[in-house]
């Protein structure tokens, strides 16, 4: 079964605001167990001193920002 569906017909539901900066996904026992989103490089710094807490981690820069 194919389902096709454009925004006309679509109710968006989210946040409507800026872009984020940085998306961080955090790796716990090989698994993505948490994301961060990061709308600047203050967010990224707080969200980064609490690293320790995860075995690891990926970061995603918004091409934008």
């Amino acid at each position: 079964m194919n389902l096709l569906a454009t925004a006309e017909k679509v109710n968006l539901v989210g946040f409507d605001g800026p872009d984020p900066k940085y998306v961080i996904f955090w790796i716990r026992d090989g698994k993505q167990v948490a994301k961060t989103v990061c709308y600047d490089d203050e967010d990224y710094r707080n969200a980064m001193a609490q690293a320790w807490k995860h075995e690891g981690f990926e970061v995603i820069k918004n091409a934008g920002s």
